[in-house]
């Protein structure tokens, strides 16, 4: 490897982080000074942060493949033993370089919104630079805080190795696609901004807006998927969703988004609720600013949380207010006409957005308090399922009783939505009714019956895989003497970090899951092992596919009918 390769690295972010400020600065002051824009080749200049940034990402990946261990962030998440695909997911483990996939993710959107070319050329020159006056606050940030290339004299030997709740397909996928959800939605607030700043929002800005704020639901609805299916598939306690801080923080954006692609629906339709689509669409922002706030700064202790650091939380906090409060200070100035006639097909729709952000505002109280509570110097205390589960209940069902009066009136890609929105409910509802579950120890040779199936503990294997070795279980599933199916839950050790592991044995047909964790070993060749047959839970995460595909097709099916 190149020994100045890291160095060539932070140079990239600096170059992006003066282009950025350069843009964003020059730019809004011709704004203020009412000159005429643009003042400079904005488009251009996105393109060179979106080049220089991508520049510093894959030097970043390099170091990682080829275990240079000369950099601190590399020898902290990196092992020589990790296959490619997790020596490149190493990137996003730890906090340096999850921040810097954000912001990749980020300048690829205003880079996608230069490239574009069909916005106003005095509306998109406002959206690029308060895109790029966003992108250089985080660059400053990371530049200042959180510097991913810096050195460690001597070099270690060996890296450290990936946290081993890490080592997962899971995050190969699930960061990229949440954080480029994240920064979607951090166009569509750069152009409604952009449109005050102008003094003009109108149909076609909420057109334009949702043109973006689509592809960004359908980003961040896949990464919560698949975080839920990950969770599912790591943690060993059988569920898809634990009401963590860390899955909260990803659910409060998404609960605002739906509500944001609603109104947006109807203010490009009729101009109307413009407030809403406007403060929902800050509101989303905020919330994903608030998402990182929570993941990255240690002030929420969280099973999910990988890259905590209590140091940086005044200045995650800092970069949080000033973005935000700038936002809603821009609103507060700038939105100053008066809200269109509400139509008489609108009171439906109206509930609907009350009722997901109401739903927001519990799950943002449930989810605060806690740390509220800790910074009062009253102790520690967590808000769990129970809370949740009982003061969502009667939004969800309010939820599905207006989408069958008012969500079917549309075309074909609504009703895919919908239908997607039914599936997850039925599968909610089924998995949470039957669930199946016995915990007890058991020897190999020995059968349990549970739901009607019977498992039966067949034998034990051991082997040594890469940077871990494993004891694996074989059980033997079974109905009425017919065989079902084979699963293999694991018990791992990760020699780097001295961490045992409890892989699930997982396997599922169209109603149901089997499920298997191994937990210790209790005697000779008898483990304590935890058994689940569960109804549904698929459901959920096809009922979310469902809904992007409708998302997705109704964005498609508007595209269409603009070019003819």
């Amino acid at each position: 490897m190149l020994l100045w390769l890291p160095e060539l690295g932070f140079g990239a972010l600096l170059l992006a982080c003066t282009a950025s400020l350069l843009m964003s600065g020059m730019t809004l002051l011709a704004l203020i000074e009412r000159c005429r824009l643009p003042l400079l080749p904005v488009r251009g200049w996105s393109y060179a942060i979106f080049a220089l940034i991508s520049l510093a990402f894959v030097i970043l990946l390099l170091l990682f493949l080829h275990d240079d261990f000369s950099v601190l962030y590399v020898a902290q998440h990196g092992h020589r033993q990790l296959s490619g695909l997790l020596k490149a997911g190493a990137l996003w483990g730890g906090h340096e370089g999850s921040l810097l996939l954000w912001l990749w993710c980020l300048s690829a959107w205003a880079a996608c919104f230069a490239l574009s070319g069909k916005q106003d050329d005095v509306l998109a020159t406002i959206t690029l630079a308060i895109l790029a006056l966003i992108i250089g606050c985080f660059l400053i940030f990371i530049l200042f805080f959180s510097d991913p290339f810096v050195r460690v004299f001597p070099p270690a030997v060996e890296g450290r190795d990936l946290n081993p709740m890490l080592q997962h397909i899971g995050l190969i996928l699930h960061p990229p696609l949440l954080y480029l959800g994240y920064a979607g939605f951090a166009v569509c607030t750069a152009l409604m901004l952009a449109a005050l700043l102008k003094g003009a929002f109108s149909a076609q800005i909420a057109r334009q807006c949702q043109r973006w704020a689509a592809p960004a639901w359908g980003f961040l609805t896949a990464g919560i998927i698949l975080g839920s299916w990950w969770a599912y598939s790591e943690l060993g306690w059988g569920g898809w969703w634990f009401w963590d801080p860390v899955e909260n923080a990803s659910l409060l954006p998404w609960l605002t988004a739906t509500a944001l692609l609603h109104s947006l629906a109807a203010s490009q339709r009729t101009g109307g609720l413009r407030h809403w689509s406007l403060l929902l669409t800050l509101g989303t922002f905020v919330l994903s600013l608030l998402g990182t706030l929570i993941v990255r700064s240690g002030v929420l202790l969280s099973v999910h949380a990988f890259a905590l650091d209590e140091q940086r939380a005044l200045p995650l906090f800092v970069l949080f207010a000033f973005l935000s409060g700038s936002a809603f200070l821009i609103y507060a100035l700038r939105a100053n006409r008066g809200e269109t006639a509400v139509s008489a097909t609108q009171p439906v729709l109206l509930a609907a957005l009350l009722l997901l952000s109401s739903a927001a505002l519990i799950v943002l109280i449930g989810t605060l308090y806690p740390m509220l509570y800790r910074l009062m110097g009253w102790g520690q205390m967590s808000v769990g399922a129970p809370y949740f589960n009982l003061v969502l209940l009667p939004f969800g069902v309010l939820g599905l009783i207006l989408m069958c009066f008012g969500g079917f009136r549309g075309q074909l890609p609504q009703w895919i939505a919908h239908a997607g929105v039914l599936l997850a409910a039925l599968g909610i509802l089924c998995s949470s009714l039957q669930r199946h579950e016995v915990s007890l120890n058991i020897s190999v040779g020995e059968t349990i019956p549970l739901a009607g199936y019977e498992f039966s503990f067949r034998s034990l294997e051991l082997q040594a895989q890469g940077n871990f070795t494993t004891e694996q279980a074989v059980i033997a599933v079974s109905q009425q003497g017919k065989p079902v199916t084979e699963l293999k839950p694991e018990r791992r050790f990760y020699t780097a970090r001295r961490q045992q592991m409890f892989e699930p044995g997982i396997d599922w047909s169209l109603l149901h899951d089997w499920y298997v964790v191994m937990g210790e070993k209790s005697g000779e060749n008898r483990y304590a092992m935890r058994f689940y047959v569960q109804t549904g839970i698929r459901w959920i995460w096809w009922g979310g596919a469902l809904m992007i595909v409708g998302v997705l097709a109704a964005g498609w099916q508007r595209r269409s009918s603009c070019q003819g």
